[in-house]
Parts: C-alpha cells; sequence; structure tokens
C-alpha cells in the first residue's frame, strides 16, 4: 500500500503503518475526548487534562487492538498454509495481506471468525479489569471495551471486504460454488452499503465514507474471483508471445527505440550468450542516451514465470512488482514473453462469451 511505512514484524508478520492513520487517530482522539462516558471521557469528574491525556491512549490503544485483530486472521491463516505478506494499519482500521485466501468454506469461516473473537476476548477482559473499580483505570477499560465490542460488531457486517463479508461467503460456498457464493455474498454487501451511504444522509456523514468503501470492497472482491476463475484455467504457454524479439547488452538505446516503434513492444529481454540477464523497458531508455548501451539502463532485478504456470500467477506478480511483463522462461532460456495485454485480452473475450459474468 503506497504511503505506508514498516513499524516492525510480529511474529514473522511484517507490519506497516499507512500515513493516513495518524489522521484518524487525531479525530479520534478528538472524538473521545468529547463524547460522553461510557462511549468517551466527556463527564467524567477529571481534570481536562487527564481526560485529554485518555483520549489519546485510548485512541492509540484501539489501533493496537486492530493489530491483534488483524495478527489473529494472519496466525490462524499461516497455520492453514496461507502466505501473509504483512499486516496494513490504516484509516479504516487494518488489513491483513493474504495470498491465497483458502477456497474451503470451513477455513474461510475459521480465518474470517478470528478477527472478530479476538476483539470479543479483548472486550471481555477489558471490562474484567473495569469491574476492579480502580480510578482512571476503570473507566478507561470500559471506554476501550466499548469499543471493542463496537469493532467485533463492525467486522461482522455480511460485506466484503469486512470478515462477516467473508463469513456469508464461507456459508454459501458450502451450497454452491465458490464463484457464485462471492456473487450473492458481494450483491448482499453492496445492499448493506446502500443502505448504510442513504442513513449516513440523514444521520452521519461518516457512514457514506464507510458505505463507499465497503460498496468498493464488494466490487473489487467480486472482480477478483472472476478474474481469477477465468485466468487459473489457462497456462501462460497458451496466451505468451512465443519466441520474442530480445536484445544484447551492447545493444545501444537507440536501437532499442527504434525496435519500439517497430514491433510496438515497450520492453524487451535482454539476453547474453543464450541466458537471460535482465529486462529494457520504455522507462529505462526514456531519458537516456542514444549511444548508452542496454547494459547501462536496463533492469537486473527481474521477475520471470514458467510456461506451466497459471495466467493468474503472472497477474499477481504483474500487481505486486507493478510492472507490464514478465519473461517466460524455461531451463534459464527465454521461450516468450507475457504482457498485462495478454491478460486482458484474454478477460475481455472471457466475459464476452459469458454475458458479461
Amino acid at each position: 500500500m503506497n504511503g505506508s511505512f514498516k513499524l516492525g514484524r510480529i511474529a514473522g508478520i511484517e507490519v506497516r503503518i499507512h500515513i493516513s492513520l495518524f489522521i484518524i487517530l487525531a479525530i479520534l482522539s478528538v472524538v473521545l475526548y468529547y463524547n460522553p462516558y461510557p462511549m468517551g471521557f466527556d463527564g467524567l469528574e477529571y481534570p481536562e487534562s487527564v481526560k485529554a491525556v485518555l483520549s489519546v491512549m485510548a485512541a492509540i490503544s484501539l489501533f493496537t487492538a486492530v493489530l491483534i485483530h488483524e495478527l489473529s486472521h494472519s496466525i490462524l491463516s499461516m497455520r492453514y498454509g496461507v502466505t501473509v505478506k504483512g499486516i496494513t494499519l490504516f484509516i479504516f482500521g487494518g488489513v491483513a495481506l493474504l495470498e491465497n485466501i483458502p477456497k474451503e468454506p470451513r477455513k474461510e469461516i475459521a480465518i474470517a471468525a478470528a478477527g472478530p473473537l479476538a476483539s470479543i476476548m479483548i472486550a471481555v477482559i477489558s471490562f474484567g479489569i473495569y469491574f476492579l473499580d480502580i480510578p482512571i483505570i476503570s473507566e478507561f477499560f470500559r471506554v476501550f471495551g466499548n469499543f471493542n465490542i463496537f469493532l467485533a460488531a463492525f467486522n461482522l457486517i455480511p460485506a466484503f471486504p469486512l470478515d462477516g463479508g467473508r463469513i456469508l461467503r464461507g456459508l454459501l460456498a458450502s451450497r454452491m460454488s465458490f464463484v457464485r457464493a462471492t456473487h450473492t455474498a458481494a450483491e448482499i454487501g453492496k445492499m448493506f452499503a446502500i443502505f448504510m451511504g442513504i442513513m449516513g444522509l440523514f444521520t452521519n456523514p461518516w457512514l457514506i465514507l464507510i458505505a463507499f468503501f465497503i460498496y468498493m470492497g464488494a466490487n473489487e472482491e467480486e472482480k477478483m474471483t472472476l478474474v481469477e476463475n477465468v485466468l487459473k484455467r489457462i497456462k501462460i504457454k497458451e496466451i505468451m508471445t512465443p519466441n520474442p524479439v530480445v536484445v544484447t547488452p551492447d545493444t545501444t538505446v537507440g536501437e532499442v527505440i527504434e525496435l519500439m516503434f517497430r514491433y510496438k513492444h515497450l520492453g524487451y529481454p535482454v539476453v547474453e550468450n543464450g541466458m537471460l540477464i535482465g529486462i529494457v523497458t520504455l522507462d529505462d531508455v526514456a531519458k537516456a542516451s542514444r549511444d548508452a548501451l542496454v547494459s547501462e539502463v536496463m533492469s537486473r532485478d527481474i521477475v520471470t514465470v514458467s510456461p506451466d504456470d497459471s495466467a493468474f500467477d503472472a497477474f499477481k506478480i504483474m500487481n505486486e512488482y507493478r510492472i507490464g511483463r514478465i519473461p517466460v522462461v524455461e531451463n534459464g532460456i527465454v521461450v516468450g514473453i507475457i504482457s498485462r495485454t495478454d491478460l486482458m485480452r484474454v478477460l475481455e473475450i472471457s466475459e464476452a462469451f459469458s454475458g458479461g459474468r
């Protein structure tokens, strides 16, 4: 996620913070300061400075609870063999970046439910501390417990990208195909988002923003599932460009530009003694001298795919590394190249023959 920085690693999982988090922390601190107790600290008989400190501490603690919520998803996912790329905390809470969400309903339900269960456990512990009746500490943990109950309840709304949407899909997928379950759960989520947006017009403008986030999340989840369903059935060798035009390290930038005009391709594998050593793209040559050599401007840090990999593998790599093409390599030899255009063409054809679905 752009605009984020690394905080550290917990249980081997990279934790990142998006800059938008600081905006919501400031807003939440103000809300907690002015909200009446027990949803804030207004009305308590403590000095204003104490209530201000409690508000800031509660805002920070809430996002610590969000982190625990996401860690619960991530750790259980890892137990099921899912690769967890990391956790990012941002304005709407947090998101665990899972490489592949399990398609087995039981596993998806368990992973999705782990977060809300963690929030409920935090709330139970918080209320336990509240009943100890320790001044300041008890009030703090009552507010903290209430917000964790809200966090659990909000995440259980049956709409993507919330946990409730994934639980709903898991339940539906036990009775129908995964793709159809995703479509049904996404449509239900969109209905909730529209209802929430209408409520926001008459009550709280924040609901409109959250509704937009939910609607877009449901739409993206459905779209990604459909893309995966199409591309996973196709091998890269079926749609790649075989025997692509390649260049050598001593090819000049001027010659690469001529190739781009001639073949209309914006990237070329760089081969030396038959082996792939890099790739040169339009970005590499755009600001270079026409007399410069490819070896001086090419990218050496390259990713490749195999002809027998699925087209969806290529799609994920392109999105992760933000690249438009990938060399296809077999036994160290470049046998083809696959571009984002190749993938989009397949999806366009599939959509045309499936009536838009």
